[in-house]
């Protein structure tokens, strides 16, 4: 009703702008394009899903490859599977013929494997077609797409040296385990496809004091709670 009433009176554009930005509307920024026209639309087929049908299908696709990715590191979590798994550190030191019980066998290893080539092919597609290459590092969800596949890399060269016989599989399975938990970001991939996590990153973003001092005093209450349980059990 009040928007109606601005454009009654002819108060203005800025006027008008003054009071989305009062009610939280935030004005959509322009798209950056690359000037090259074949970048151009690669970079809307992969930045914005919402710029044609292909670029849906392509979101669609990246969605379903970080969903599996997560389940796969969820099911690899299991005893079972974990078990398996761990049996093959200990693979090069047995008398297991060469070949016949490896990580590269692994059924998990490999879906993982194919997942990280998408990965690997949409960051590298993106990249070539980014307007500015500065940007596309500042940017927190590129990060998180390169941390993301980080810890294949790492775990494939540590495994290769293993089969072959180098390093210390004890040390080498008890760092693969840490590295592997970096995988978890791989969680954070979602938001890109998803508006309600942006708008929520956003929120976020804006309420960090506010946050901080909630924190702040969350602290102050275990500190105060905690030294006096402490001193009643004493």
């Amino acid at each position: 009703i009040f928007s109606e009433e601005v454009k009654f009176y002819e108060l203005g554009e800025e006027a008008m702008l003054k009071f989305r930005e009062d009610e939280g509307f935030v004005k959509e920024e322009e798209k950056p394009l690359p000037e090259d026209e074949f970048k151009r639309q690669v970079w809307l087929l992969f930045e914005y899903p919402e710029s044609s049908s292909p670029a849906r299908g392509i979101a669609v696709v990246s969605v379903l490859v970080i969903v599996i990715s997560i389940v796969i590191f969820c099911l690899e979590t299991l005893p079972e599977f974990r078990d398996d798994r761990e049996s093959f550190s200990g693979a090069n030191n047995s008398t297991h013929p060469e070949g016949d019980l490896t990580p590269f066998n692994d059924p998990f290893f490999i879906v993982e494997t194919a997942c990280i080539i998408w990965f690997s092919f949409e960051i590298i597609v993106r990249f070539f077609a980014s307007p500015s290459k500065a940007a596309f590092f500042r940017n927190i969800m590129n990060s998180i797409d390169i941390v993301s596949i980080l810890p294949y890399f790492i775990t494939l060269g540590t495994d290769l040296a293993q089969h072959q016989g180098n390093g210390q599989p004890a040390m080498t399975f008890a760092i693969l385990r840490i590295i592997r938990l970096v995988r978890v970001f791989r969680i954070f991939k979602l938001s890109r496809h998803s508006k309600g996590l942006q708008i929520l990153g956003h929120t976020l973003r804006a309420s960090m004091r506010e946050l901080a001092l909630l924190i702040f005093f969350l602290v102050i209450g275990v500190i105060l709670f905690s030294s006096a349980v402490y001193f009643a059990e004493a």
